[in-house]
């Protein structure tokens, strides 16, 4: 369960509470608002790793940005103006800025959801 395995990374001291928080509120969203079934194997990938992105981030830490052949084939695909909307969406929750390198890597997960999403 996503709700758990949030709770095992902030008692883990891996995220913060108000990261935990959050993505509590993004569960929500992306269930109750854009109906993105999350509760599966990449549902829960994505949210730990969006959970993640936004701790490195508020440490300062880097990753290596996704390959720019990747994300142009997101941009090139039916479901990017949705995809983005979905996005900026869920970035607004939270205070903290992510890095812009951490970005695409969120784009990619939001990206599989959605086509797991059409795909039900």
């Amino acid at each position: 369960m996503i709700e758990q395995r949030l709770a095992i990374l902030l008692q883990g001291g891996v995220i913060d509470q108000d990261i935990y928080n959050n993505m509590l509120n993004i569960v929500h969203i992306l269930e109750d608002v854009w109906l993105i079934p999350i509760r599966h194997p990449q549902g829960e990938m994505a949210l730990t790793h969006m959970a993640s992105a936004f701790m490195r981030s508020r440490r300062g830490e880097t990753v290596f940005p996704v390959e720019k052949e990747v994300l142009e084939k997101i941009e090139q695909s039916e479901h990017y103006p949705l995809l983005l909307k979905i996005h900026r969406s869920l970035l607004q929750r939270f205070v903290l800025k992510l890095h812009p390198n951490e970005e695409g890597y969120l784009l990619i997960n939001l990206y599989g959801l959605i086509l797991a999403t059409k795909s039900y």
